[in-house]
């Protein structure tokens, strides 16, 4: 079941990638947060403890409802164009993401005959951290930035349940409020923004001075 969701987690990889619409990628991260909801539930169901399922459920609050209802509000506010403008091609962004993940597929399956390690979940996380990296240096709009450093967070998460059998509780609900945080503040940066630009493009910022 854990390959099964890893294998669906990484298919969003894909539609992120070619998606043009922003609300595009706030889908993902609903569609992602459910499947690592999903996942961090999965080893308690054998051992059901009241305790035990307190991180599911905030995870599916925050990442599924909280932070993609946040930056549907950010988007309305702020009257953001939906669509993306990315600075390189779509088909070229594809085609980077998919050897990206071969590359990070292959590497771990090498990995793998060395260690102990779940080759599909690892590498998926793996590669949403490429991607989220991706998304920060070849998407032009702020708010996308945004998403694409969620992209990377949820990686990062599913990275880490491939490499430990259990996940210290506290640990995991900060990096929930870091990710919250980031996201308030950036809110407050678009408005601070709205301000002064017409847009909410990366390449606006070269025309600040000092």
């Amino acid at each position: 079941m854990e390959n099964v969701l890893s294998i669906l987690f990484s298919l969003s990889l894909f539609y992120v990638s070619v998606t043009s619409r922003v609300k595009g990628y706030v889908a993902v991260l609903r569609f992602q947060g459910l499947i690592l909801s999903v996942l961090v539930l999965l080893p308690f169901l054998k051992n059901f403890s009241i305790f035990g399922i307190i991180l599911p459920i905030t995870l599916l609050l925050v990442k599924v409802i909280l932070i993609p209802s946040y930056i549907n509000k950010i988007i309305l506010d702020l009257d953001i164009k939906r669509v993306i403008e990315p600075t390189i091609q779509q088909i070229v962004f594809l085609l980077l993401v998919i050897a990206t993940m071969i590359v990070i597929f292959i590497s771990s399956s090498v990995i793998a005959q060395s260690t102990e390690l779940n080759v599909i979940p690892f590498a998926s996380g793996f590669s949403a951290i490429a991607i989220g990296i991706y998304i920060i240096i070849f998407r032009k709009k702020l708010i996308v930035h945004v998403c694409g450093f969620l992209v990377l967070e949820n990686g990062i998460f599913l990275f880490g349940t491939a490499v430990a059998s259990e996940l210290p509780m506290m640990i995991e609900l900060g990096v929930l409020l870091d990710v919250f945080v980031v996201v308030f503040l950036m809110g407050i940066a678009l408005n601070k923004i709205r301000s002064t630009f017409e847009g909410f493009e990366v390449t606006d910022l070269g025309r600040l001075k000092d």
